[in-house]
């Protein structure tokens, strides 16, 4: 198994940067025909074309060789336009059902392949013969496969925890896993497979862009608890979502390239404030660690392949493939983040729950003790002046024959008069009174 990996491993570090055997030339005023690209002085491609954005045309040449097996030549790219490809100056066919613009031809005369695009100039390429590239391509379907099928049950996951849970973030999370994972259907050209019009698929793009923000902002307001630690961050999100969703309207309508690099900055820019805020409330529990770390992986690749591409350069050698690679590990440490997210809560909503609990029996405590005291004080209010003064002389510990001499009455009229005070209050000696006191003072 780990003999398989390794040759893998070695199929696609071989794949990316080996391009044995091709050569191009920059038509800079694209007046060149494939009548008279042969009179020109192609140079060595060593790994792939990428320029800044320019009305520039580049063609490939694949020098004859004497071999009887077919080889395919294949731009791994979607942002190709006007691609054409000649041999002994006769016009080669496009493969059908294919993710990027390929063609199969024989080594038997030169062959020429014509290409220029709207965007960056950004051609990675590749020859290969027909069954290394049959091969090639049956693994990388696979391995999108298990990626797409990967995402597809963490969305499923999501969606049922929403629903047991009623965590609203558990929804954005699948919205977001969705959209992310929308854009590498987009960019690894598996749209292609299904004869999607060009066209299309740039709505597609645009839409993608639009849709990618919207969901990352209500995931991350929801996640990150913006109302609680960042209340005023949240305009500030809106209004870049806004001009998001402007510069997508401009360029769609425009076609002013500029525009669609505005869109590609502003949405980076958009996303790294997000993980900026993330940043900042690093401290404050596990779950904001890993949004953290989950979002550098997709972040740094997205820069590089979306951003800095657009400019002509390039440090991470980023490609759909490695995009994908990173989406995974995001789509996993994200997960584990939401579940984290929903544990602390859930922790914070049992420690809360039982504050609630120690704070009713304490209302409820303090709300018996005054329904007890009430009636008490209500039967004092019964008693006439001459029973109050009877009744404090009493809790005080005096004797029926002291208090006859206090208030100068006889000891038989004290008597009556404590009869009758026992009678309102409810009570059969003096023990109590004294106990009805001490709570009324309370």
């Amino acid at each position: 198994m780990k003999f398989r990996l390794l040759i893998i491993f070695l199929f696609f570090v071989g794949t990316t940067f080996s391009q044995s055997d091709i050569y191009y030339f920059k038509d800079l005023n694209s007046t060149l025909t494939y009548k008279d690209i042969g009179k020109e002085k192609f140079k060595l491609l060593n790994k792939e074309i990428l320029e800044e954005k320019s009305n520039a045309t580049f063609w490939f040449k694949i020098p004859a060789n004497e071999t009887d097996v077919n080889y395919v030549f294949r731009i791994n790219s979607i942002r190709t336009n006007n691609v054409h490809a000649y041999q002994n100056l006769k016009e080669i066919n496009k493969l059908n059902n294919q993710r990027y613009v390929s063609f199969k031809f024989s080594r038997k005369y030169p062959t020429y392949i014509k290409v220029n695009s709207n965007f960056s100039s950004y051609f990675p390429v590749e020859l290969k013969t027909e069954d290394a590239s049959l091969f090639k391509e049956k693994l990388v379907l696979l391995l999108n496969g298990f990626y797409y099928g990967a995402a597809f049950l963490v969305i499923l996951f999501s969606l049922s925890y929403f629903y047991f849970f009623k965590d609203i973030a558990f929804l954005y999370h699948a919205f977001l896993l969705t959209c992310i994972s929308f854009s590498f259907v987009i960019f690894d050209g598996s749209l292609h497979l299904f004869n999607v019009d060009e066209k299309d698929i740039e709505f597609l793009v645009l839409l993608d862009y639009i849709l990618l923000s919207f969901s990352s902002l209500k995931f991350g307001n929801s996640f990150l608890m913006l109302d609680k630690y960042f209340p005023k961050a949240k305009k500030y999100t809106l209004i870049l979502f806004l001009n998001i969703v402007l510069f997508v309207v401009l360029f769609y309508f425009s076609k002013i390239n500029l525009l669609y690099t505005i869109v590609s900055i502003t949405t980076l820019i958009f996303l790294f404030f997000y993980w900026f805020l993330g940043v900042l409330l690093f401290r404050k529990n596990k779950h904001t660690k890993l949004f953290v770390f989950s979002y550098v992986f997709l972040l740094f690749s997205g820069l590089d392949f979306f951003v800095l591409k657009n400019f002509g350069i390039s440090f991470f050698e980023s490609n759909p493939s490695n995009l994908k690679i990173g989406g995974f590990l995001q789509i996993i440490v994200l997960s584990y983040a939401v579940l984290y997210r929903e544990k602390d809560l859930r922790k914070y909503n049992f420690y809360m729950k039982n504050e609630i609990i120690k704070y009713s029996k304490k209302i409820k405590q303090l709300t018996t003790q005054e329904e007890e005291e009430n009636p008490l004080k209500e039967n004092l209010e019964n008693l006439s002046i001459r029973e109050r003064e009877i009744f404090d002389l009493i809790v005080s510990g005096k004797s029926n024959k002291v208090i006859a001499s206090e208030i100068h009455v006889s000891v038989n009229t004290v008597k009556f008069h404590v009869k009758n005070i026992y009678g309102k209050l409810e009570i059969k000696s003096r023990k109590e009174a004294l106990t009805i006191e001490n709570t009324i003072k309370k």
